[in-house]
């Protein structure tokens, strides 16, 4: 049932759809406040429902309030991450998908992320287990596990990565401190990856997102 039921959110969110720095840290190339580089602006993707609509879907009624998916993909030594999307929504649930969050409404923030192991080792990786913290001062220590989605040709959105290996999927942080028409921009915070031995490989990686 909720494997079902995260499938089913995700196809409903596809209706929906149709880095600050530090000694110790390792960033994105970011402007004089500390955001991620965005590539120029261009025409949003025509199955995209504009910031500001409603979509009208089986699992309830989603609203758009904030939304970039501007990012240039972030190259480390041994990762490349590319935040194809950050997406901030509130929605009033109905159906099944009511029944299994327990919730009548929801505000969560929505990063569709695309990681690959440049390396030819197999590392430990936690990006699809990242924390956030927003401009509102909210922090969450970890994405909600009961809507992780990924792509068919992915494999499990762990943290083990093979060499070379590529996973894609989505990761979704509930907002309980925050509407999420407040939030202004938020960032991702990801552990270093570290190797077989528990070494770590680089830096811990911020990346701080302009809404």
């Amino acid at each position: 049932m909720k494997k079902y039921l995260s499938l089913l959110f995700i196809g409903l969110l596809v209706v929906v759809m149709a880095a600050c720095s530090a000694d110790d840290k390792e960033t994105t190339e970011a402007n004089e406040e500390g955001f991620a580089e965005e590539k120029d602006a261009g025409e949003e993707e025509e199955s995209l429902i504009p910031v500001g609509e409603t979509a009208e879907t089986e699992g309830g009624s989603f609203t758009y309030h904030a939304r970039n998916s501007r990012l240039k993909p972030i190259e480390t030594d041994s990762f490349s991450i590319n935040v194809d999307k950050v997406s901030v929504m509130s929605g009033k649930l109905a159906g099944g998908f009511k029944d299994y969050l327990g919730q009548d409404e929801i505000e969560y923030i929505q990063f569709d992320i695309e990681v690959e192991n440049k390396t030819s080792d197999a590392l430990n990786f936690e990006a699809y287990q990242a924390s956030i913290v927003t401009n509102t001062g909210e922090e969450i220590d970890a994405p909600d596990s009961r809507l992780t989605t990924k792509s068919e040709d992915t494999g499990e959105l762990n943290e083990k990565f093979t060499g070379g290996e590529k996973k894609q999927g989505a990761i979704f942080f509930l907002l309980e401190e925050t509407k999420a028409e407040d939030v202004e921009w938020v960032q991702i915070n990801m552990k270093a990856p570290v190797d077989e031995n528990d070494e770590k490989v680089g830096e811990d990686i911020n990346i701080k997102v302009k809404l």
